[in-house]
């Protein structure tokens, strides 16, 4: 198992909301880590207890690299469009640039990424 961080649950889940532009690309990753990852995802609740879902992992660069390509085909245009008008001083208005930049950032490097975990809904 990895090294734990000193965080109670409060902390874990409130001091970072995205992590694009701190991803390490060129960090190897192993495939038993990713799937003790998806182990713990397993144990989050679901209505009814369904767990309708699975997980999809690609480690392939070819694929990686398709994936990445069909994700920019969306991507581009929504990224390009209009997006929502704040009133002044609405901090989602003066954090929009950053959020376009950081989610710019991860649609150019994506097939970089060592694993794509991809949920699937059944």
């Amino acid at each position: 198992m990895t090294e734990l961080l000193p965080l109670n649950p409060d902390e874990l889940l409130s001091t970072t909301r995205a992590v694009r532009k701190r991803l390490d690309f060129d960090k190897a990753v192993p495939e038993s880590l990713v799937r003790e990852c998806i182990d713990v995802a397993f144990q989050a609740p679901t209505g009814s207890n369904r767990q309708g879902w699975h997980f999809v992992v690609v480690g392939d660069p070819a694929k990686k690299q398709a994936l990445a390509d069909m994700y920019g085909r969306a991507f581009d245009p929504y990224v390009n469009a209009a997006g929502p008008a704040y009133k002044e001083g609405d901090s989602r208005g003066e954090r929009q640039g950053a959020v376009k930049d950081s989610a710019t950032y991860l649609r150019e490097n994506m097939h970089r990424s060592p694993w794509l975990v991809i949920p699937v809904m059944e």
